[in-house]
């Protein structure tokens, strides 16, 4: 009796070894996404709702993929250049523009979604700019090549 509780012991203690160092690595994997963990988060992404939150995870661990991707909601003369830009400036201070922007989170949603679905950075570029161009101009994002991957 006593090995059998010896092995489970140390069978929880492995599993939560290897939970404290994906905490401390600051990333965890979510549905074959990459998203920050949720202690890293500032709290004002950790008080939003959790599709915002989400989108600020993925942000926070995805800036060369939403670096990207451009911006349909008008945020170009806040000097945003890219989706990323909606989420975090560049000094790694939360941007809070997207915690109230539902068209933001949509297309870093969307972006998500495409790359779940093993979609290349430049099938979703291609994508989000036919599905988002009527809402307005777009940041001033750097087309992808075509023959760029994920």
């Amino acid at each position: 009796m006593r090995l059998r509780q010896w092995f489970a012991l140390s069978v929880v203690l492995l599993m939560l070894g290897g939970a404290l160092t994906a905490c401390r690595a600051g990333s965890v994997d979510v549905q074959g996404l990459t998203l920050t963990d949720e202690d890293t988060m500032p709290i004002e992404v950790q008080n939003s709702p959790q599709r915002v939150a989400e989108t600020y995870h993925f942000a926070a661990a995805n800036q060369d993929v939403l670096e990207k991707i451009p911006c349909y909601c008008g945020c170009g003369p806040m000097g945003h250049n890219s989706s990323y830009a909606c989420f975090w400036q560049e000094d790694g201070i939360v941007e809070t523009h997207a915690m109230d922007c539902g068209l933001c989170v949509d297309i870093a949603q969307d972006t998500m979604s495409g790359l779940r679905n093993g979609r290349t950075l430049a099938e979703i570029r291609q994508q989000i700019d036919a599905d988002y161009a009527r809402f307005g101009p777009s940041t001033n994002t750097p087309p992808v090549a075509s023959t760029q991957e994920n």
